[in-house]
C-alpha cells in the first residue's frame, strides 16, 4: 500500500507523544513519494554534555519509532522497520492485522513527577503489572528508601557539574512566558513545581549561586527528591542486554512505560541512577543485575492524583515533518 499524507500526519502526531530524554523530541519524519517513511535526526536536539555518546538520543529515536508502529497498528497497519545507516530508520507501512493491547495507551501515558498519595489502589495496580525479565520491581520500603538516598546523592554529584547543569536548565521552562513552554523541554507544570518553586529553582541553579549554596551545605537539601521517591508504591529498575543497540532499547523502553499505564500506574524516570557510575554500580550490585546487562533507568511508580491535565508539551507537525 502507499501511505497517504493524511494518515502519515496522524501517525506522526501520535508518535510525537512518545517519551524522549528531557523531552527534546529529536526525531523528524519525511514521507517519500513512494509512501515510505524516513526517520531523521534534528542534530540541534543533541545533549553534548549529558549524553556525549548519543545513547539517550538513540533511545529517544527508538521510542518514537515504536510510537509510530503502535499508532499504525491501532489503524490496522503493520510497519516494517529498517536501519540503513543513512537515516535513523526507514519505515514501510502495509496493510494487515496488528492488534497490540499497548496501542490504546499511547495517548494516555503521562509522566508524574510529584508525590504519590499511596493506598490500596497502588497495590492493586502493581498486581496487574505484567512482569518481565528486564524489570525488577522493588516494593519493600527499606530498599525503596535506599534507592531514594542513592538518587539524591547521584543528583547532587551531577548538579555540581556546571556545564551539565547549564544544559539541563536550557531545557527547563520555569515560566509560562518561556516561548517553548508548551512545545518541548521540561516545564514547571510537568515538573510539579509551583510558581514560587519554579522561580526559586531558576535562582538556585544559576552559576555561582549553586556553588555558594553547596559550599555552605544547602544545595543538597534544595535539589533533594528523596521524600517524593519514598512516596512511590514501587521503583522499577529497567535493564537490558549490555550489547543491545540503543535504538532497540528505546523501543522496549517505550513499551515498558506503556505497560505501567496499562496497569493503571503513573511513572517518572530516575535516569541519574543509571547515568551516574557510582550509583549505577551500587544498584546493579544490590539487585543482582549482572555485567552482561545495562541499567537503563529506574522508574518510580504509583497512582497520580485525579485531576485535569494540560496537554503534553509537544512540537507541532510543521516542525516534526520535514
Amino acid at each position: 500500500m502507499t501511505l497517504d499524507a493524511e494518515t502519515f500526519r496522524a501517525l506522526v502526531a501520535e508518535a510525537s507523544l512518545s517519551p524522549s530524554v528531557h523531552n527534546t523530541q529529536p526525531a523528524r519524519w519525511r514521507l517519500t513519494p513512494d509512501g515510505r517513511v524516513q526517520v531523521l535526526e534534528d542534530e540541534a536536539r543533541r545533549l553534548p554534555i549529558g549524553d556525549p555518546e548519543g545513547r539517550d538520543l538513540n533511545v529517544s529515536h527508538g521510542s518514537a519509532v515504536e510510537g509510530f508502529c503502535l499508532a499504525a497498528g491501532h489503524r490496522g497497519l503493520i510497519v516494517d522497520v529498517a536501519r540503513d545507516g543513512v537515516h535513523v530508520a526507514e519505515l514501510t507501512v502495509r496493510s494487515g492485522e496488528a492488534s497490540d493491547p499497548l496501542a490504546a495507551y499511547l495517548t494516555q501515558r503521562r509522566t508524574y513527577r510529584g508525590k504519590f498519595e499511596g493506598g490500596q489502589a497502588d497495590h492493586a495496580a502493581l498486581a496487574r503489572l505484567e512482569r518481565s525479565d528486564d524489570l525488577i520491581v522493588v516494593q519493600t520500603p527499606q530498599p525503596v528508601a535506599e534507592l531514594a538516598r542513592l538518587y539524591d546523592e547521584a543528583s547532587l554529584r551531577w548538579f555540581r557539574n556546571a556545564p551539565y547543569r547549564a544544559e539541563l536548565v536550557s531545557w527547563m521552562r520555569l515560566s509560562r512566558r518561556h516561548p517553548s513552554w508548551s512545545l518541548d523541554g521540561l516545564n514547571a507544570e510537568a515538573m510539579e513545581m509551583s510558581g514560587i518553586e519554579a522561580a526559586g529553582a531558576g535562582v538556585v541553579l544559576r552559576p555561582g549561586v549553586f556553588e555558594t549554596l553547596d559550599r555552605v551545605g544547602l544545595a543538597g537539601a534544595l535539589v533533594a527528591e528523596a521524600a517524593v521517591v519514598r512516596s512511590a508504591a514501587a521503583i522499577a529498575l529497567f535493564h537490558r542486554p549490555a550489547k543491545e543497540a540503543p535504538f532497540d532499547t528505546g523501543r522496549r523502553f517505550h513499551r515498558a512505560w506503556l505497560g505501567f499505564t496499562l496497569a493503571g500506574l503513573s511513572a517518572a524516570p530516575m535516569a541519574v541512577l543509571a547515568d551516574d557510575v557510582e550509583a549505577r554500580e551500587r544498584v546493579k550490585a544490590d539487585f543482582g543485575i549482572g555485567g552482561d546487562r545495562r541499567l537503563i533507568t529506574a522508574f518510580r511508580l504509583g497512582i497520580a492524583p485525579v485531576r485535569d491535565l494540560a496537554p503534553k508539551p509537544r512540537l507541532g507537525l510543521e516542525a516534526l515533518i520535514v
